[in-house]
């Protein structure tokens, strides 16, 4: 069986996660994903691009053919978001205090009524 050197367990660590949070996440059993991070496994096509929208990361980068984390699509989605996100700041912070409470608690409901 042919195996790689992957950054999964690099990633994972960085996001805090255990090897049973990883598992849970991408739907495969925390020996798949120890498996992999040890080299005993192949990483699947299938796996691998989960991984690497899971982590938003390019494949490359997990299988070390890049040093390039971000994929391009993933830095236009980034700047986009926080375009808004500037966008919606600037707006908040225009309106007087009770106006502020109101998108808070508007927010709040939205978020609720979407679980």
């Amino acid at each position: 069986m042919y195996t790689v050197d992957n950054r999964v367990k690099e990633l994972r660590i960085e996001r805090g996660l255990r090897q049973e949070d990883l598992a849970g996440k991408i739907n495969v059993s925390q020996q798949t994903v120890s498996r992999i991070e040890n080299g005993e496994n192949s990483l699947p096509a299938d796996l691998l691009i989960h991984l690497s929208k899971f982590f938003h990361v390019s494949a490359d980068y997990i299988l070390k053919l890049s040093d390039v984390r971000m994929t391009q699509e993933y830095r236009i989605e980034v700047e986009r978001s926080l375009e808004r996100n500037k966008a919606f700041c600037n707006a908040f912070e225009r309106l007087n205090r009770a106006n502020q409470e109101l998108v808070i608690r508007l927010m709040e409901q939205l978020d609720e009524s979407q679980n």
